[in-house]
């Protein structure tokens, strides 16, 4: 039997319509049995190991000969100067704080006055001011210790072993390294940017939640550097009666806060605050860079609504997701698929995600996969994960929160099946035999 299918026995199961064994649902069985049959044959382990190892091959080819086409078009152009990617002002706010007063961080003239100080004329003119919060200094600080190439190969290099460190405490097998190597991932690899480190801390925080509380919570208070992806977490921790986690992570929260307000000045955070009002239409914080954004907001903007309409609906969709995470983290369900759900739900939440952050759902869908593995896979559960995969190859269309929703509703559909019996979750349906 291959990683990801199921056993023939199995297969002449209930179909992942639930455990009981009623009429219809055995009728309705051999229905579902070719998609299954399908599936079983596509999502086995040795099949998606060649499959992600090609689309790795085909990414590392493609970089290479883009490369040598142009002699350049990475972090080094052609004329030997610095390109326009994230990682400029990341490093730059890391050398500015590094070098001079960091109270002034915040100070748009000061910053662009030290980009043209630390960048030649025409380098790096990506963000002409710093819009993180204070705490995340505190990760770029030591990459303003470093010259600029150093600082960009050591800050990939590591935060991308912290991404695929998460991926592995989830699903230890080299085929989900492989996978995680998605549109989202080479992004940041491209860019330089915080996908890695946040869809890190997301994960390992959540891989620790039940078995080190504690831990859980101080990789979940780190995500005091990018807010926006930890705000249903509290909500989470609190309807599971996780206290430990719940105080861990307000607490190092506070302290990480406390600790940027000592060291890169108190008014930082009122700075930071008004940054996040001071935005375009397109929620740019600046007027010369247009965000391709992956979010509800962006999905309607795009589609011609006014922005009152997209902000009520984004509001509707971010209440609905913070309702249904209570519920779900508050039911004795297995723990893969509130994380799962949680991770989605964080996407969704917010108006501000962009590719690089669609690491999250690398986590997401870890978690979900790692439940089929356990308890078997439902009909058509990998068909639409797949096709979730593949629309991230489109960076520059908000189709993110259309796979999130199609997630979402098998998480649920998950749930739902698993739940009708009082047996919950203590017997599987379509076990998952690995290596035989």
């Amino acid at each position: 039997m291959d990683g990801f299918g199921m056993s023939e026995a199995n297969r002449d199961l209930r179909s992942g319509v639930g455990l009981e064994a009623s009429p219809n649902r055995l009728a309705n069985a051999s229905r579902w049995s070719g998609l299954l049959a399908l599936e079983g044959w596509i999502f086995n382990e040795r099949r998606l190991q060649i499959y992600g190892s090609s689309v790795v091959a085909a990414y590392a080819l493609g970089g290479l000969v883009s490369w040598g086409l142009s002699r350049g078009v990475w972090a080094v152009l052609p004329d030997g100067s610095l390109s326009n990617i994230d990682f400029c002002w990341i490093w730059a706010s890391g050398k500015l704080v590094a070098s001079s007063d960091p109270s002034q961080i915040y100070d748009h003239s000061v910053y662009a006055a030290a980009q043209q100080m630390f960048y030649r004329p025409g380098e790096c003119l990506f963000m002409h001011q710093y819009i993180y919060p204070p705490a995340f200094l505190f990760f770029s600080y030591p990459l303003g210790l470093m010259p600029y190439l150093a600082a960009f190969t050591v800050w990939v290099i590591a935060t991308f072993i912290l991404y695929g460190a998460a991926v592995w405490t989830i699903i230890p097998r080299a085929v989900a390294l492989v996978a995680a190597i998605t549109p989202a991932a080479v992004k940041n690899i491209q860019l330089g940017h915080t996908g890695f480190l946040v869809a890190a801390l997301i994960g390992l925080s959540l891989v620790l939640a039940e078995r080190r509380p504690w831990l859980s919570g101080i990789s979940l208070g780190l995500l005091a550097c990018k807010p926006q992806y930890g705000v249903l977490f509290p909500l989470a921790l609190l309807a599971s009666r996780n206290w430990r986690a719940f105080v861990s992570a307000a607490a190092m929260s506070a302290a990480l806060g406390l600790a940027a307000a000592l060291a890169f000045g108190f008014h930082g955070w009122l700075d930071f605050v008004e940054t996040l009002f001071d935005r375009n239409l397109g929620l740019s914080p600046d007027d010369e860079v247009e965000l391709s954004l992956q979010s509800v907001y962006s999905l309607l903007r795009g589609m011609g609504a006014g922005a009152t309409a997209a902000w009520i609906v984004q509001a509707a969709a971010a209440a609905l997701v913070a309702l249904a995470v209570a519920v779900v983290w508050a039911k004795p369900i297995s723990f893969a698929l509130k994380a799962a759900f949680l991770c989605a739900g964080s996407v969704i939440l917010t108006p501000y995600v962009l590719a690089y952050d669609l690491c999250i759902l690398t986590i997401a869908v870890a978690f979900l996969v790692s439940d089929g593995l356990d308890f078997g896979f439902l009909p058509g559960e990998r068909i639409v994960m797949l096709f979730g995969w593949a629309t991230l190859f489109l960076p520059t269309v908000p189709l993110a929160p259309v796979f999130c929703a199609a997630f979402l509703f098998l998480i649920l559909r998950r749930i739902s099946a698993f739940g009708r019996s009082n047996m919950l979750r203590s017997m599987p349906i379509y076990p998952a035999v690995i290596g035989c």
